[in-house]
């Protein structure tokens, strides 16, 4: 069995959902997280990082420096973003860690997806989080997320009026009125 190389990959971020799929992706790597550089300077030990990845703030630039100074040469690779751009990215982190090459896609902006692609999108965001928080009843959990915003989205286009946002929902007025409670949702006034 050939001797396989180890990657040792750091992760500089606050998000712990972020943290956890990172962990979860890159089984195989060697994933060390700290929440900025100078947690990484307390944590033990020294490593040779073959990638640096940094979720982006308003100071990211000075956490390179330090990270420069702290760690001497730089990685193969730096990757700095958002989270959500550092979500989508772990995939590709573990392809390339892996030494495989990742096809390169088009990545639609979120305004030039179409109303499917979008919400697969945030589908996908909501499913691995679930997945990472050993989460269950998905389907219901999924329901209840978005019958609140949905509602109150029809209510604010119908300015209030119930009997309205029934017929738009296909909902039978009495049934939208008990959602309206049990959802705590704001009434607002006509």
């Amino acid at each position: 069995m050939p001797s396989r190389n180890v990657c040792h990959v750091l992760l500089l971020t606050a998000d712990s959902d972020l943290a956890e799929l990172y962990r979860h992706e890159c089984p195989d790597r060697v994933v060390t997280i700290a929440k900025d550089p100078a947690a990484l300077s307390r944590k033990p030990g020294k490593h040779r990082f073959d990638a640096i990845i940094l979720e982006s703030h308003k100071d990211w630039i000075n956490d390179m420096k330090v990270l420069s100074d702290t760690l001497g040469p730089p990685p193969v690779m730096t990757l700095v973003g958002s989270a959500a751009f550092l979500r989508r990215a772990s995939e590709s982190v573990k392809a390339l860690s892996n030494g495989h090459t990742v096809p390169r896609t088009t990545t639609k902006l979120p305004q030039e997806l179409g109303f499917d692609e979008y919400v697969g999108e945030k589908l996908r965001d909501f499913v691995r989080r679930m997945k990472l928080g050993a989460g269950s009843h998905l389907h219901s959990l999924l329901l209840k997320a978005l019958e609140k915003p949905l509602i109150s989205l029809v209510l604010e286009e119908t300015r209030g009026n119930q009997i309205q946002a029934a017929a738009v929902l296909g909902l039978n007025r009495n049934t939208l009125r008990k959602k309206i409670k049990e959802l705590k949702i704001p009434l607002v006034a006509k």
